[in-house]
């Protein structure tokens, strides 16, 4: 069954785990996992009802994670400093330090510094990235509270959630993903911020 947590060091102990941990993102609630567990990888897939394969992004604390796993050429520095934290997630090239699930057939991978506060407090317990990714079953509408999150994954087993006590969840519309692979980049989908280059 789903369980409520409240501490910060509930959400490392949920991650460490292997568990899903539900939280607020800036944009819409998420669901989360430690990225480097394939395990947990597997269970977010499940509980997503999720195509295989299909990658998913992750939250960094700032630019300085970001270039432990990803090439970020000055150019894109420049945007992120403009975007960031902020609901746009970028694809970049991953380094070999991600694991090979966490990168496309391109050799890329998505990331994203949030602006919720959630997100801020647990990187101060967590120096590694998470997943996130919508919090609803694949073709459903996103959960916008944590009512929608009980809705869907009620009887779920190893998955826990933690309230939006800073406020953070303004709405349903997901994060904008631009492609800072190319040149110019390019919107592979409009989200909640509008971007054009």
């Amino acid at each position: 069954m789903l369980t409520t947590i409240k501490s910060f060091e509930d959400c490392r102990n949920i991650l460490e785990k292997g568990w899903v941990l539900a939280y607020p993102t800036e944009t819409t609630y998420g669901l989360g996992v430690n990225p480097f567990n394939q395990d947990a990888v597997k269970l977010l897939d499940s509980v997503k009802k999720r195509s295989k394969g299909k990658p998913y992004l992750m939250l960094v604390k700032n630019i300085d994670m970001l270039d432990h796993y990803a090439y970020v050429e000055q150019p894109a520095k420049e945007i992120l400093k403009m975007l960031w934290p902020g609901p746009v997630s970028v694809v970049l090239k991953a380094k070999d330090k991600l694991p090979a699930w966490m990168i496309d057939k391109d050799g890329n991978a998505c990331f994203r510094v949030s602006s919720s506060k959630f997100t801020a407090k647990v990187f101060e317990y967590i120096d590694r990235p998470i997943i996130s990714t919508s919090a609803n079953p694949e073709s459903f509408p996103i959960a916008k509270d944590i009512n929608e999150v009980f809705a869907y994954f009620q009887l779920e087993e190893r998955i826990a959630v933690f309230p939006d006590k800073f406020e953070d969840v303004k709405g349903s519309i997901p994060s904008t993903i631009i492609d800072l692979t190319k040149t110019p980049p390019k919107v592979l989908r409009k989200g909640a911020v509008s971007i054009v280059f």
